[in-house]
Formats: C-alpha cells, sequence, structure tokens
C-alpha cells in the first residue's frame, strides 16, 4: 500500500516536469534565427572613426559596439570571394544572400550594415559578420 502511494506521488511529479521540459527543449531548438537583413542598425559610424575607437581601447569599445547592428560608411580596400575590407581595418564578412557586384571596386566607398562580433588583436581587425550592402557606388 505505501509502495503505490509513493509511485503515483511521483508520477504525478514525473509526468508534468517531463512534459514541460520536452516543451522548453523543444521551443528553445526550434527558436527562429535572428533576421539581420530587416533588422535596424543600432550605431552609425565612420569605418575611420571605428578604427580608431578600438585601437585607443578595444575594452571601453567591445562594451559599446559588440554583438549590435552597426551601419558602417568607409572606403573599400580589398575585396574577397565573400568578403569586404573597409580602411585596411574593417573585416566585413558578406551574408550568403550578398553578392559582390563589378560596380564595388577598391577605392569607391560605401555602407555596410552588419553584426559587430569583435576586435582581433593580432591582426589588429575589426570583426563584422552578417554584412549587407547598403549603399552601391554608381559606376
Amino acid at each position: 500500500m505505501m509502495n503505490k502511494k509513493i509511485y503515483w506521488t511521483a508520477l504525478r511529479f514525473i509526468v508534468p516536469l517531463s512534459i514541460i521540459g520536452f516543451v522548453v527543449v523543444f521551443l528553445t531548438y526550434n527558436k527562429p534565427h535572428k533576421d539581420f537583413d530587416s533588422s535596424q542598425p543600432e550605431f552609425t559610424v565612420g569605418a575611420k572613426d571605428l578604427i580608431i575607437f578600438y585601437q585607443d581601447n578595444a575594452d571601453n569599445a567591445n562594451n559599446t559596439y559588440l554583438d549590435k547592428i552597426l551601419l558602417i560608411t568607409g572606403a573599400v580596400t580589398d575585396l574577397g570571394a565573400s568578403s569586404i575590407i573597409l580602411n585596411n581595418g574593417i573585416v566585413c564578412t558578406l551574408d550568403p544572400s550578398q553578392v559582390i557586384t563589378d560596380k564595388i571596386k577598391s577605392g569607391n566607398v560605401i555602407s555596410i550594415k552588419g553584426r559587430c562580433i569583435g576586435y582581433d588583436d593580432l591582426l589588429e581587425e575589426i570583426r563584422i559578420d552578417h554584412s549587407f550592402i547598403m549603399k552601391n557606388p554608381q559606376p
């Protein structure tokens, strides 16, 4: 008799907790990704100013810009297959939906929106991912 009471009491707690745990795991696993394309930039900054701010005090700059959406305007200094380097110090990794057109060349001034993921002390570069080209240069 005592064993049945313990069994049913334990079952009353285990089943609801299991269901709650399953729902939490299911909702967390199926959470939609952040849409960087439609998100508004939290800061608008020039490439030179951002580089100087990071070189002066990287910790303070990380507190301000890390994991934030930035709109950066600067001169293109190098082009890769899926990346653009602005002012020899900001590496912008483009979103897979973005394509580098023939209009974008070294020396052009463009605006790029993306998420700041930090400063690389070794290479002295600021890293931006999920980047979108906002203003294409005129031919």
